[in-house]
């Protein structure tokens, strides 16, 4: 028989897990409608990465070292990932690098890998090769040929509207050295 916590540990206790699910629950349920822009889904996708400072462990890196978010390809998104830079993650104050080629990355936390440099995607993992980087995109195929997490939009059950979802490569996050937390991968679909 297990024994029983008081209410007020409870609580307390679960307080802040409520309070991440929610987050998570509100990033879920934001609808983006067909007649929005694509501007919509960028700032979307923008919330998605601040928010998976939250849930994945890097390994300890330099303290004195920003958080870096990384861009490559995808030049819209850029004014929406700078408004991060005003934020901290793990502590540390988030700096936005854009990459221009992948032979020009540099060790970044989170690197957000846009649909312009599909063809360039092996060369991109390449570069990131035994990193701690969480790569993310947003192109249907990136999950499987290494990108940890692939943003996609998926209709909802009367077909009318569509939510902005992700997709989580397991293998990929441990190939890179990252843990992802069971909430995190709770809100995602897993990619098997």
């Amino acid at each position: 028989m297990k024994p029983q916590l008081s209410r007020k540990w409870q609580t307390s206790r679960l307080l802040p897990a409520g309070l991440v699910s929610a987050i998570l629950w509100c990033l879920l349920c934001a609808t983006p409608h067909a007649s929005e822009s694509d501007d919509f889904v960028r700032r979307l996708q923008v919330a998605y990465l601040y928010n998976f400072t939250r849930f994945v462990d890097w390994p300890e890196g330099p303290g004195d070292r920003p958080f870096v978010i990384g861009l490559i390809g995808d030049p819209l998104i850029e004014p929406h990932l700078r408004k991060l830079e005003a934020r901290t993650a793990h502590g540390r104050p988030i700096q936005v690098r854009r990459y221009q080629t992948p032979d020009a990355i540099a060790p970044s936390e989170i690197l957000f890998v846009g649909h312009e440099v599909e063809d360039e995607l092996d060369a991109v993992i390449e570069q990131t090769t035994e990193r701690p980087t969480l790569l993310v995109g947003d192109t249907p195929g990136y999950v499987g040929r290494g990108v940890a997490i692939e943003f996609f939009l998926k209709p909802d059950i009367f077909r009318e509207k569509s939510r902005l979802r992700f997709r989580i490569d397991p293998e990929a996050i441990r190939r890179h050295g990252l843990t992802v937390s069971a909430q995190l991968m709770d809100v995602a679909e897993v990619w098997k």
